[in-house]
Order: structure tokens, then sequence, then C-alpha cells
């Protein structure tokens, strides 16, 4: 369900600092980093993990659906820092592995058991026997891991995950309640082109301090010093009704914005929603309301995430 570049040769450092929003520099050999891709005006081409092998060896993992333009952009600006890339994702599969069982149910099946990995670090290493990039990583706020596999060897890792250890097999639909209520960003719903980090939530992953240049930074700067005139909000609804994406946020009756995710949260029982909002309307407890089936039902704007586990980074 994801797209899977390498990176390799020349100043594979240098091309991931000036094509990302991070600072790719402070990775360590074994460390993964969140960043964004963006154009030129700031508007957000993909969000991506980048993991760092060697200074001449990365492996990047992408949204599937940006895959083949993340691609192109990628590519059209690797050459000159002597990069070579290349796009595997025909030739891996990768699984995710999540919840707070994740860690002592692949322990004796894994090499490296994930415990003792730092969050957002990875290695090389066999699980159920076959070779595996294991990576502290995944999108759903929980503790666990993310299993890329050759494709060959795809199924002897299914069967072993869900057939030995009887780890149920859930799909996108069930993630994406689990990220909405840990807040996570998805593309085409809080990201996209049309739209920059610093609305969106992620500003966090964008460096602005320092000379050194990256794809973007000029246009990201300036919004920031003048300000963004809208900002993502974390609403929780208060009246009957489930919001979901696309729906109409109103004060006294006029839309302020709109729902980018919202359903249910799984863990607190609470209807949620994270919105684009008009940037003074993003205050906590700013009482809103959602336009659900053609009627005002009552929200207010509450902190993020809307849930949090512990133990996530431990």
């Amino acid at each position: 369900h994801m797209g899977q570049f390498t990176a390799e040769g020349g100043d594979g450092v240098g091309f991931l600092q000036f094509v990302l929003t991070n600072n790719v520099r402070a990775l360590a050999d074994g460390g993964a980093l969140y960043s964004l891709l963006c154009r030129e005006d700031g508007g957000v081409l993909d969000d991506l993990i980048v993991y760092r092998h060697s200074p001449s060896r990365f492996r990047i993992i992408v949204n599937a659906a940006t895959r083949e333009k993340d691609f192109r952009w990628l590519a059209g600006r690797s050459g000159k820092f002597g990069v070579m890339l290349t796009d595997v994702s025909a030739d891996w599969c990768l699984l995710a592995v999540q919840g707070p069982e994740a860690f002592a149910r692949l322990a004796p099946h894994c090499g490296v058991p994930p415990a003792t990995l730092g969050y957002y670090t990875f290695t090389e290493t066999e699980a159920f026997g076959v070779p595996v990039f294991l990576a502290r990583t995944g999108y759903t706020g929980e503790p666990g891991c993310e299993i890329a596999v050759p494709v060959a060897e795809a199924e002897r890792l299914w069967q072993g995950l869900t057939g030995e250890l009887e780890i149920p097999p859930i799909g996108l639909a069930a993630r994406d309640t689990l990220r909405l209520e840990a807040c996570m960003a998805l593309y085409g719903h809080e990201l996209c082109e049309e739209r920059h980090p610093l609305e969106s939530g992620v500003g966090w992953a964008v460096r602005l301090e320092g000379e050194e240049d990256f794809i973007g930074k000029a246009a990201l700067k300036k919004i920031k010093d003048a300000g963004p005139t809208q900002l993502l909000a974390g609403l929780e609804v208060t009246g009957r009704g489930l919001p979901r994406s696309g729906y109409p946020v109103l004060e006294g009756g006029k839309p302020v914005g709109a729902v980018t995710s919202g359903g249910l949260s799984p863990t607190t029982g609470k209807a949620v929603a994270l919105a684009h909002l008009q940037a003074p309307l993003a205050k906590i407890g700013t009482a809103l309301a959602v336009e659900i089936r053609g009627k005002a039902v009552p929200a207010r704007v509450v902190h993020r995430p809307f849930y949090r586990n512990p133990h996530l980074r431990d």
C-alpha cells in the first residue's frame, strides 16, 4: 500500500536535504525521518519517511497514490547530486504490525527483537526465516513496526503473522480511524498541493532556520512571517452525528472551514474531526458547528491529538 524508492551513490544527504523540508543532516545511520516534499510555492506534493542506511544509501517510502508523481519530481533533481534513484515498489511488500502486543508477539520470530529498536529507527534482519527491513515506524499512533519484505517472500511472512501468530488482518479504513484519533495527517485530506505545511499541522517537519536552502523554503518563510490565514484544528462533535471529510464547519450558520477527516474515535468513543479553519477560530474552546446531513451539529475546538498512547516512544 506504499511506494518505495532507493537513493544510492553521490551526495545523498545533500540531495535529500534540498528536496525535503526536514533536516536530513541530523539523521544517523539506522534512523528514519518524517518529511514533506514541497513545490516551490510551498504546496505539499507528498509526505514521506526517509530511512538512512549510510550517507550514500537511503530508502524512501511514499504514498502509493503519489508514487509516480513523486518519482518524476525526485528523479528530475537527483542527477546534479550524482544520486541514482530507483523505484523498487514492485519488488517489495510492506506490512504494518501495530498495537500494544506487537513487540512481544513478534520478538520470538525476529532476528532483532523490535522492542530493542528506538522510535523511528530500523534494521535489516530476518522474520519468520525471510530477510526483512524492520522499522519501528507506523501510522496508527500505536507501538509497532513496519516490515518490508521482498515480494517473493511476502506470502511466507503473511502466513507467519496471520496464521502462526494469529494476528488479525485489518484494512486501510481501520488504520485510518487510528491515525485520525492520533491526529496524523493524511495526504489527500489534510495535505495536498494546494495547501502548505504550516496550515496543515505539520509545520514541525519544516526547517526554516539556517541558511541552507530547500525547495519551497522561501515561500514558506514568507507565509510564516505573515502568519497563515488558515490552521488545522481538532474538533469534538458534541451533538449527534459523525463528521466526514468535506463537511462544512460553521460559525453562526456561516461556513468558516471544512472537515478534512472525521469519524468515531475507537479509543475514546467520541466523534472527532480535523478541519482547516480560519486562523482566528482555531483557538481551543471555540464553539462551532459541523453541517451533517443538512443540520448544524454543535462542535468545539479541542487539543490535538484526540488520543495519545503514552508508550508510543518507549
